[in-house]
């Protein structure tokens, strides 16, 4: 019995830090979790968004866009934090087709909430935030603002 104990406590605790190590840094509407480090090696771009703001409805399609072909993962984030149905019934008639999240991820990011909409942060592959902007921005401007920090991040190598 003893034997058996100490070849199965190691298992044990390799499945418990696993699954600790495994605990996704967000979640979406769906109950899917969202992790800011991403394993395929692709930039996202988180957008906080509110329904009342005219300038993030009419960037909606750009992101949608920017979504759509993969190379740049789209999360959304409601700026008023409406939860459950509420979040879902908005953004639905937002017309969002990317993911939103349920938690702040400003708070992840140790951000302060932004002063202005729409805010769009820029995070790396490894989760890093590095870059917030402001006001609407379209596919083509937030990949070429990504390929310019991908190309800084390459000179400092």
């Amino acid at each position: 019995m003893r034997y058996f104990f100490f070849r199965l406590f190691p298992l044990m605790l390799a499945t418990l830090f696993l699954s600790a190590c495994s605990e996704p840094d967000l979640t979406d509407t769906q109950g899917k979790g969202v992790f800011l480090k991403d394993d395929k090696g692709r930039w996202s771009v988180i957008n906080i968004w509110a329904h009342w703001c005219a300038p993030c409805r009419e960037e909606i399609p750009e992101l949608n866009a920017l979504a759509s072909d993969g190379k740049v993962r789209v999360l959304g984030y409601d700026f008023d934090h409406s939860q459950g149905e509420k979040l879902v019934k908005k953004a639905k008639h937002m017309g969002i087709q990317f993911p939103v999240v349920t938690e702040s991820p400003m708070a992840l990011l140790a951000i302060k909430p932004p002063q202005a909409l729409p805010a769009t942060m820029i995070v790396n592959p490894q989760g890093e935030l590095v870059e917030v902007l402001y006001g609407p921005q379209t596919k083509e401007s937030l990949e070429q603002k990504i390929q310019s920090l991908k190309s800084k991040v390459k000179a400092d190598d």
